[in-house]
């Protein structure tokens, strides 16, 4: 249920979210703001205190790696939400999941380099949201 002091994107009903434990401060780990943005809405009606995410080196090339965290900062700022940009070795990062993917290239989505992708991600949100006093994550990636 929305509030008339709740920002929201899309003026629809919808079900109250509420975080595991009932806490109200979320990391969200985004890939990118198109596809995270009913979630990212769905938490503002919600009133949840949340945090978007954004570290993806496994997006390439760079120009589509650009599009996406750009997208993520301007939902952010036009919302007053905090985002945290933590692909600041963007060059690095990048070299550490295709040495990690190596002998992966033609496994299945939803194989083994998807799981291998969401580890190395979820690995360095948990220890970014343990930083920020986040009680629960969520990710849309």
């Amino acid at each position: 249920m929305n509030t008339s002091d709740t920002p929201i994107v899309t003026d629809i009903d919808r079900p109250v979210l509420v975080p595991p434990g009932g806490h109200k401060k979320v990391l969200l780990h985004s890939c990118c703001a198109p596809c995270s943005g009913e979630v990212m809405e769905a938490m503002l009606a919600s009133g949840i205190d949340y945090t978007i995410y954004f570290y993806n080196p496994n997006i390439h090339p760079l120009k589509e790696y650009m599009l996406r965290k750009e997208e993520n900062m301007r939902f952010a700022d036009k919302f007053g939400i905090p985002f945290i940009d933590k692909d600041d070795d963007y060059e690095n990062d990048r070299k550490e999941w295709f040495a990690k993917a190596k002998g992966m290239e033609f496994e299945p989505e939803r194989g083994i380099r998807c799981t291998m992708c969401f580890d190395m991600r979820f690995e360095k949100a948990a220890l970014i949201g343990i930083s920020t006093g986040a009680k629960a994550a969520a990710a849309h990636a």
